[in-house]
């Protein structure tokens, strides 16, 4: 067994079908056909099921994905380690090529700035930004497609190693000219009838202010006019004064006005994620960190 055919098994399951992993491999359909039928004769089993339209993993598929995905961590862990031997002083700089998943509003507000920063220090470091909503972003460091995520607080996960990285606040807001802006003070009830731009189902804003209501005892009644799935989107819409939005503080422009109403305003913190068999990316979750805290 080679390790390439463990990451040509572990691309398959990720992507869903033999086609699009080929692809996303750089090799052609006949040829990972064959790497997969060499690592199914070793095991004396086959690991997908391919009598029907969908790919199903066997199981002894579902047996040798709970072991890959360790292998892949030690891989990854191996890589990193001899990358950053530099005349005998591993820790001169962090290098290499790292994946970051997170949403939307880390990826645009936040992150653009700390890389710039990083790119200071560690001019040999790549990272890559993936961005997805609470539960692609979580799934993604899970298997392995990317190295960190940036998570709010209600996906934690047994496997998953957890560091508290930044706070936030999710705010109400109306564009400049919007008839709520003149207002000093505003009651939930005088919101009834306005129309709200939200997101959806598995957005993290929106689950951190359907949580922040529950516990205030507080229903979600509100007039929902348009479901979206960015932030940018939602953002562009306000400013359109199709209706009240929520969004971090941190992407609050000058066209946009924060509404004050204190049941509305929602805390929520943001954690910087990885994988249990992967120790060796503390160094690079140290920098993030001590980048994060000057932000």
């Amino acid at each position: 067994m080679e390790f390439r055919q463990i990451r040509y098994f572990l691309e398959i399951h990720r992507q869903g079908s033999f086609s699009k992993a080929a692809s996303a491999l750089g090799l052609t359909q006949p040829a990972l056909s064959r790497q997969i039928a060499v690592l199914e004769k070793e095991l004396g089993h086959t690991v997908f099921e391919r009598n029907t339209r969908e790919l199903f993993l066997t199981e002894a598929g579902r047996r040798l994905l709970e072991k890959a995905i360790p292998l892949q961590d030690l891989w990854k862990e191996t890589l990193e380690s001899v990358s950053n031997l530099e005349s005998g002083n591993p820790d001169r700089s962090i290098q290499g090529d790292f994946r970051i998943s997170t949403g939307g509003t880390m990826a645009a507000y936040v992150l653009p700035s700390l890389i710039r920063n990083l790119r200071i220090s560690h001019p040999d470091l790549t990272l890559q930004i993936i961005e997805g909503d609470l539960r692609t972003s979580r799934d993604a460091v899970l298997w392995g497609d990317a190295d960190l995520g940036i998570l709010t607080e209600k996906e934690y996960h047994g496997e998953l190693e957890y560091r508290t990285f930044l706070e936030d606040e999710i705010v109400p807001v109306v564009a400049r000219e919007h008839k709520l802006a003149s207002r000093k003070k505003i009651a939930i009830k005088d919101l009834l009838r306005e129309d709200f731009v939200f997101y959806h189902p598995h957005s993290a804003i929106r689950n951190t202010i359907e949580d922040h209501l529950q516990k205030q005892g507080i229903r979600f009644s509100f007039k929902v006019s348009m479901e979206l799935r960015s932030v940018d989107a939602v953002i562009r819409s306000v400013e359109a004064e199709l209706g009240i939005g929520f969004v971090s503080r941190r992407s609050v422009g000058s066209s946009l006005h924060v509404l004050p109403v204190r049941e509305l305003i929602a805390p929520r913190k943001f954690h910087i994620s990885w994988r249990k068999g992967r120790p060796g990316l503390l160094p690079l979750v140290e920098v993030l960190l001590d980048c994060a805290s000057n932000l």
